[in-house]
């Protein structure tokens, strides 16, 4: 399934708050400003692992 920006989860966050679906665009747009790159690999059932580099200042 791919990541819609801006899609809303439905999910409850931690303290049963309702999700906006925002957190991982936050952590792309901020990664790659700061010139480092970010990507995320998901199969359905077995779980998501989230890529990120910086490059070295």
């Amino acid at each position: 399934m791919p990541f819609l920006h801006g899609s809303n989860t439905g999910r409850k966050g931690t303290g049963g708050e309702p999700g906006t679906g925002l957190g991982l665009i936050i952590c792309k747009d901020f990664i790659e400003k700061q010139g480092g790159r970010f990507r995320i690999e998901s199969k359905e059932g077995v779980g998501t692992t989230v890529f990120f580099t910086f490059t070295k200042a």
